[in-house]
């Protein structure tokens, strides 16, 4: 028998940057963005009433439909996601 070098923790697959875009007054920005902290998932907090540049950026991203939150996940963009969507969306991006 030879001795493996493998180890379950050694292999860490790519993990897409994930932002949220959103007011900090909006009830459903805080709960998405609870929900990520919770799950220990790393993001950036943009709040679009600081830098309404952003704002205009989003609605390029998301073909004119914005909404608060709008959460990006690597290229993908996601309007006001529920928290299944959300998750779903993590998991294809290698988060879960």
């Amino acid at each position: 028998m030879y001795a493996s070098t493998y180890s379950p923790f050694a292999y860490r697959p790519q993990v897409a940057d994930v932002a949220v875009y959103g007011s900090r007054w909006c009830g459903i920005t805080m709960m998405v963005r609870r929900h990520l902290d919770r799950a220990g998932i790393p993001y950036r907090f943009i709040d679009w009433d600081l830098h309404p540049e952003a704002r205009d950026q989003l609605e390029w991203l998301a073909g004119g439909r914005i909404g608060s939150p709008t959460v990006t996940i690597g290229g993908q963009v996601l309007v006001q996601p529920s928290l299944r969507e959300l998750d779903w969306a993590l998991s294809r991006a290698g988060y879960r």
